[in-house]
């Protein structure tokens, strides 16, 4: 049983290295943000800050490693190097704005490092700037304007507020970039496209919603009602399995299989 929980982590029962080195700067582990099935994400801070602005090296970094653990005796590794290359593409794709992670490096097959953006997740807050959507809608418009959709956009954790409130945006594993051939068929490569950029549209003001009501227009009002089909079999499908893990997870780590 210990086993097979391990393996619903990516990286499994791996343990993180206390330093890294990046751009000949090493870096100590401060705290695992997040370890699922497809990633584990890890925060590293330079010794200190003065030393960091001496060196004017990035404060603190992210290290991402996509799947590396087997999985019921499948080999993973191969999804984690494709998961790490494809998310790699995106934010070189959208390298000129200034919204979203910007790469260090790479960090063997299947990782890369970005410099960590200081601030809160939409998740962790109760009110943002009047300003703050009106800036999220502008930055949504330029990743949807290099033809690639975000397709995450109802998860409020990759949504940050940082210190100056401006909006900017994490986790481009599952994004596509979707071009006019992508489907063979320019029409039918535009049409995909837009219907994944609407759900994202949809997000983005559904969570304006639940933060700043009062600053909907009528027409957002519409919009951020207007679900669809894909979003309710990606709800049926990905939710019921993503409680089920959660609780197993959490009855080991009552039972002290594994440790928290």
């Amino acid at each position: 049983m210990k086993k097979f929980a391990y393996q619903l982590y990516a990286c499994g029962k791996k343990v993180f290295p206390q330093n890294i080195t990046v751009h000949d700067r090493t870096y100590q582990l401060e705290k695992i943000l997040k370890h699922d099935f497809f990633a584990a994400t890890v925060l590293y801070k330079f010794a200190t800050v003065a030393q960091a602005a001496q060196c004017k090296a990035p404060p603190r970094i992210v290290l991402k490693v996509s799947r590396q653990e087997h999985f019921l005796g499948l080999p993973l590794r191969w999804l984690g190097q494709m998961l790490c290359d494809h998310e790699i593409s995106i934010l070189n794709r959208l390298s000129r704005l200034n919204c979203v992670p910007h790469l260090l490096s790479r960090y063997g097959s299947t990782g890369f490092t970005y410099e960590y953006i200081e601030g809160s997740t939409l998740d962790s807050v109760t009110t943002v700037p009047n300003d703050f959507f009106d800036k999220f809608v502008d930055v949504l418009r330029q990743i949807h304007k290099a033809d690639i959709a975000y397709v995450d956009m109802n998860k409020r954790s990759n949504i940050i507020v940082a210190l100056d409130g401006s909006p900017h945006i994490i986790d481009f594993q599952i994004s596509l970039y979707i071009d006019n051939y992508a489907l063979i068929f320019p029409r039918l490569s535009f049409l995909f496209r837009r219907f994944l950029q609407r759900a994202d549209v949809y997000h983005l003001l559904k969570h304006k919603r639940k933060l700043c009501p009062h600053l909907l227009t009528p027409t957002e009002q519409v919009l951020s009602r207007c679900n669809n089909s894909i979003l309710h079999l990606h709800r049926a499908v990905a939710t019921p399995l993503r409680k089920l893990r959660r609780a197993f997870l959490s009855h080991l780590r009552s039972n002290g299989v594994i440790p928290d």
